[in-house]
């Protein structure tokens, strides 16, 4: 699995794998490809997974994209530990798996989370991926939408599996206290606050949200925007908010180790994304009782029912969005009871025990008996 930063994917990982082991239904190593800029050490995955008490081995590169030596390396990593199954994590993973092949080999399961296209290097590399994909043994999706998606790649619909993302309640710290934010932000007690928390990239939209919160603070003078997250479209960002004078009303706070708990200090999570798998901030947001308002792209729309937990609007228009965060404001006690739905939902659905439970569907699938062998994540 590459890592940058400790994000969506790689807590859903190491949450899946934690739960697998402690079950026992099997042993799980990792396999870290690092961001050549970083040091191996301080890779946010191979600490966090080392952290859970498992194996994580980096899978370095000398050059970023070398994909014959990553695979030559990862070959050499399946030898030593023997895995019944590898499970790829990103295009890059999913490529280097390509020489796991031959008798004795593992059998490998990709995860096709959703493509970014952010910019035309990643572009020309999820298209291979969506090209190889039919190669691998299975793929598992996070969603019903990206399911489609995947079956439009030639993979076969019995060698698909949907395993969603989902919330280890057990393990959620506790929301940032409402009081204690405002004060950071010098804000009074009566300011109303809108936010998003995400990498700042032009697939996460948040220059449309911007533009949207320009006319939510035109119509409610208590409205304050919260940007948590750091990126590459952060001087873009910044740029848009000053241009549209939010100066006084918009902060961006970068990117925090706390970022999912300031959710719950929100009165509305905003998620103006153009392109999503299935989100991890909506489920938190569900988890903490915070309102949301999201874009209906990707799997969006299986969390967020219009009108029952949330609010959804088509990606790209700042002014559909600026309507319904400012509905969601202007109506708490509806906003409220949408909140509870949505928390009933992810109950239902979107625990990490029923996950567990999916990961070894696929793992029983792809080996044709129990999976009780050793899984390594790439």
């Amino acid at each position: 699995m590459p890592c940058r930063f400790w994000g969506g994917p790689e807590r859903q990982t190491v949450q899946a794998a934690r739960i697998l082991r402690d079950r026992g239904a099997c042993e799980v190593s990792f396999a870290v490809i690092p961001h050549r800029e970083a040091k191996v050490a301080d890779n946010p995955l191979v600490v966090g997974a080392r952290a859970e008490g498992f194996e994580a081995e980096p899978l370095a590169l000398a050059r970023g994209y070398d994909l014959l030596e990553g695979a030559r390396r990862l070959r050499a990593i399946a030898a030593r530990l023997r895995p019944d199954v590898v499970c790829t994590v990103g295009y890059k993973a999913d490529l280097l798996a390509l020489g796991l092949r031959g008798r004795g080999a593992p059998r490998v399961l990709a995860v096709a989370r959703g493509w970014t296209g952010e910019d035309l290097k990643v572009r020309l590399f999820e298209w291979a991926d969506r090209r190889t994909l039919r190669w691998h043994d299975g793929v598992v999706v996070v969603s019903e939408a990206q399911r489609a998606a995947v079956r439009a790649c030639g993979v076969s619909e019995a060698r698909i599996f949907h395993v969603p993302n989902a919330i280890d309640l057990d393990r959620m710290p506790p929301p940032v206290p409402r009081a204690r934010l405002l004060a950071e932000l010098g804000l009074d007690v009566s300011a109303r606050l809108v936010g998003a928390v995400g990498r700042l990239s032009p697939e996460k939209g948040q220059r449309s949200l911007v533009e949207a919160f320009a006319a939510v603070a035109r119509a409610d003078p208590r409205a304050a925007l919260v940007l948590v997250g750091d990126g590459p479209d952060e001087a873009t960002v910044r740029a848009e908010v000053a241009a549209r004078g939010l100066g006084d009303r918009a902060r961006l706070l970068g990117l925090r180790r706390d970022g999912a708990q300031l959710i719950g200090a929100l009165d509305v999570l905003a998620l103006p994304s153009r392109t999503e798998g299935l989100p991890n901030v909506v489920l938190e947001a569900f988890a903490y009782g915070t309102p949301v308002v999201a874009s209906a792209v990707g799997g969006v729309p299986e969390l967020v029912l219009d009108g029952e937990t949330g609010w959804l609007v088509p990606p790209g228009r700042p002014d559909a969005l600026a309507r319904a965060l400012l509905e969601a404001l202007a109506r708490p006690e509806e906003a409220g009871a949408r909140a509870t739905r949505a928390r009933a939902r992810l109950l239902s659905r979107f625990t990490a025990e029923r996950q567990a439970d999916a990961w070894l569907e696929a793992f029983a699938a792809v080996t044709g008996a129990a999976a009780t062998g050793a899984a390594a994540g790439a």
